[in-house]
């Protein structure tokens, strides 16, 4: 097949003519608006020459940043909920083995938990299954105060051990209760918000941004046919600077549209009840242990005070102490 120079030439010139378009029709209009954003900030371009923006857009705007602004800010902050060991003790050196054993029960896994009940539930009543030491500060304080640190003895009537046993146990359900917490908020809380920050706030955000550039460009327009010393070109440059006045008017009326829907959409203090339902679900239970375990060691100091007694009479008794 011969080679057609004419052809060649011709697609090299369209495409030039391509190239040649879309730079005049994108780049050149950018670096314009580039150049006069720059210039307003510095204060190189009166203030009357800058399109004042309605105010129910501005108000609508403000308050669409507000939530965007509030979100970022509050997942910097429960997104350490994502992190199992948040709040991990990083001075701490465990040997995990030495307490698999008695642990493996009491851990269940809550990552199918949707709801504070079902977290409730799990926690309650544990699954058995491949053990994996969590690493929160509850779990660690659980494993160094298991009770087969002193004794093996699972039977053992030592108020102390009882009272470890008690304690360690118990807390293992707290500390549970906490990842039970960390996922509701995950799944309750985070994905919903990640979600509105990247649809509703982005469509906020797109139509801000396309706002600006139609109101730099009329800007723009007005400021050439101001500035324009040929009459012949005149007329043309007007025309563009009312097809830019149009098209600006019409975005703002799209926009504040666009805007009035994303707030009546976005649902921050609806979340923000999922977020409170999940820390009171963990606090509630923890509490609730917490309550019960101070009345059971009340009970155990009892019992070894008691026994710190008899011993003394029966000690008592053998030195040939006897009480009148």
């Amino acid at each position: 097949m011969a080679f057609n120079f004419s052809n060649f030439t011709k697609d090299l010139r369209s495409l030039a003519d391509k190239v040649s378009t879309e730079f005049n029709n994108e780049v050149v209009p950018l670096a314009q608006r580039t150049t006069r954003r720059v210039q307003e900030r510095i204060g190189k371009v009166n203030v009357d020459d800058i399109s004042q923006l309605p105010s129910e857009y501005l108000e609508l705007a403000a308050k669409c940043n507000q939530i965007e602004a509030l979100y970022k800010n509050v997942l910097k902050i429960t997104s350490n909920y994502e992190n199992e060991s948040y709040d991990y003790p990083l001075n701490v050196q465990e040997s995990f083995n030495d307490f698999s054993k008695n642990i493996t029960t009491r851990v269940s896994s809550l990552s199918k938990a949707t709801t504070p009940a079902e977290a409730q539930a799990a926690l309650i009543n544990p699954t058995t299954g491949e053990f994996k030491p969590p690493k929160t500060l509850y779990h660690a304080l659980a494993r160094a105060t298991d009770a087969s640190v002193l004794t093996n003895n699972p039977a053992s009537t030592d108020p102390l051990v009882k009272g470890l046993d008690l304690y360690s146990s118990n807390l293992n359900k707290i500390a549970n209760a906490r990842l039970g917490q960390d996922q509701l908020i995950k799944s309750k809380f985070n994905k919903p918000l990640t979600t509105t920050l990247r649809s509703l706030i982005g469509q906020s955000n797109n139509i801000q941004n396309k706002v600006q550039q139609k109101r730099l460009d009329y800007d723009l327009a007005r400021s050439n046919v101001a500035q324009c010393t040929n009459p012949a070109k005149e007329p043309q440059l007007r025309v563009v600077m009312e097809n830019a006045e149009d098209d600006f008017a019409n975005t703002v009326e799209d926009a504040m549209n666009i805007l009035q829907n994303v707030l009546e959409n976005a649902k921050p203090l609806d979340e923000f009840l999922e977020l409170i339902k999940a820390q009171l679900a963990y606090h509630k239970l923890a509490n609730e242990i917490l309550s019960n375990l101070v009345g059971k060691f009340e009970s155990l100091i009892d019992e070894k005070n008691d026994d710190t007694t008899i011993s003394e009479n029966i000690t008592g008794r053998e030195s040939g102490d006897f009480d009148i």
